[in-house]
């Protein structure tokens, strides 16, 4: 509340705290356009994913894919028979960079095990240019959106290894050795 007061015979506003009122009210338009957006992204996410992808998972049936093979040709899960080890890599990846070698020593040593490599979350011409300078010993292949929904990663690079009746058997993230490869594909 206000008051006056005079001083040298002129009045004068003295201010004083008004009383404390309600707390504004939050605006209803502002949550109503974050419900919507909400609404909208789950919608998005379930028409994405409404086709019922099969993913890759340990202890289920590895989703059958087919890649172009860098060089011709292409590769085709449920055409390989025995072990299957499936790398994900991608040309700015320096990790994969220092795997290459690793994997493809364990492919010569163990020819009865299928190798392939498939860049992801890469372009053609990229992961082309990168598979000439690395000279990767074993297939090395270009995924699609398809193969990557499949065959889902917490980062680059990942290694599947699918059993002879093909099942999902190991998932190793990160860097790998010769060494793991073994130790995977043997227990």
């Amino acid at each position: 509340m206000a008051s006056f007061t005079t001083c040298s015979g002129r009045w004068h506003l003295i201010d004083q705290d008004p009383a404390p009122g309600p707390l504004p009210r939050p605006s209803l338009r502002l949550t109503g356009v974050f419900a919507a957006v909400v609404a909208i992204g789950l919608i998005v996410g379930w028409v994405v994913n409404s086709d019922d992808i099969a993913v890759a998972e340990v202890g289920s049936p590895a989703p059958d894919f087919t890649v172009p093979l860098i060089g011709g040709g292409t590769f085709t899960l449920s055409e390989q028979s025995g072990i299957v080890v499936i790398n994900e890599w991608a040309s700015w990846c320096t990790p994969c960079r220092k795997e290459i070698p690793e994997i493809s020593a364990f492919a010569d040593a163990n020819p009865d095990v299928v190798v392939i490599g498939v860049a992801v979350e890469d372009t053609a011409e990229a992961a082309t240019a990168f598979a000439g300078e690395v000279g990767a010993t074993y297939q090395l292949a270009i995924g699609d959106t398809a193969f990557e929904r499949s065959y889902p990663r917490f980062g680059l690079p990942v290694t599947y290894v699918v059993d002879a009746n093909g099942v999902v058997v190991k998932l190793f993230n990160g860097l790998i050795t010769k060494q793991k490869l073994e130790e995977l594909v043997s227990s």
